[in-house]
């Protein structure tokens, strides 16, 4: 047997048994904790993971709700009270004339009605009404124009003997108008507005704000009235100089009148039945008083 085949027959035994040494020990305690503490932060990544896609899965689900939010189609709320006094008794609810109704289509209002009480000291519009100067009236359209920025407001025109003053007020809905007259009252401006209180009809009492300075601005309800279910509702404004002036905003406008009679050229007709509802909310129409209370 030659050297060769001697080592290849001292190297062909089993290995011998292996050593575990102190440091080998430690080394794999160490790899063992470190194994442990790994997995049980994945468990935790895990569990927060979960909670986070559940809470945006429920936030898809049901978007959070806005209490203080009201929907963009809810309209603004007037702040100004009624005067405190006892309602009137409607003696029926509004019904059109058969020689004028509403357009086809078109519902009938459901409008209580009640007695007109007339003040004490007449203002037919007709007689005894303050002339107005045409540059005031342009200036309280502009100062419209900037108080209702979301509307269309018109040119003013005039009657010959420059007492009432109209001007179309439109959006997307259709036309209609505000005409404008004034009229002199003696005493205090609350007196008066008193006096007015049942002028045009209401079941309800009417709003009313008073100013700093005295003046006072009463808003009456929507009336109905002939012909085609007019819709009116009336603003008046009782200035402290004694001046009263008197706002009428109205469903119909410009577009609703013809001029069909030649030998009259300035004569107009009212021919068309105007929009289904007042051009104005009564929070809009509201933001006219302090315009005319100035």
């Amino acid at each position: 047997m030659d050297i060769e085949e001697k080592l290849r027959g001292a190297l062909d035994v089993p290995a011998p048994p292996p050593t575990t040494t102190l440091d080998a020990v430690l080394k794999r305690g160490r790899r063992r904790v470190f194994a442990q503490r790994a997995g049980a932060m994945l468990g935790v990544v895990a569990v927060v993971a979960g909670i986070g896609i559940g809470a945006t899965t429920l936030n898809q689900a049901a978007p959070p709700q806005h209490a203080d939010r009201p929907p963009a189609t809810t309209e603004r709320a007037l702040a100004w009270p009624r005067v405190n006094t006892p309602p009137q008794t409607p003696y029926r609810t509004w019904s059109p004339a058969s020689t004028a109704p509403p357009p086809a289509g078109r519902a009938v209002v459901d409008i209580p009605l009640c007695d007109v009480q007339r003040p004490s000291a007449p203002r037919n519009p007709g007689l005894g009404a303050e002339q107005l100067a045409p540059e005031l009236i342009a200036r309280w359209r502009d100062r419209v124009r900037e108080v209702l920025p979301e509307m269309t407001i018109g040119e003013v025109s005039g009657y010959p003997s420059n007492v009432f003053y109209t001007f179309d007020v439109s959006d997307a809905l259709g036309t209609g108008s505000i005409r404008i007259w004034a009229a002199r009252f003696s005493g205090p401006p609350q007196a008066s507005a008193d006096d007015a209180l049942w002028e045009t009809g209401d079941c309800e009492p009417a709003r009313r704000l008073v100013q700093p300075d005295g003046a006072v601005m009463q808003l009456h309800s929507v009336r109905p009235k002939e012909p085609f279910q007019t819709l009116t509702q009336a603003l008046a404004v009782f200035r402290k100089d004694g001046l009263l002036v008197q706002l009428e905003v109205s469903n119909y406008g410009s577009p609703d009148f013809t001029a069909d009679d030649p030998a009259n050229p300035g004569a107009t007709r009212r021919t068309g039945a105007g929009r289904a509802t007042l051009p104005l909310s009564e929070e809009q129409f509201a933001r006219l008083g302090p315009v005319f209370a100035e």
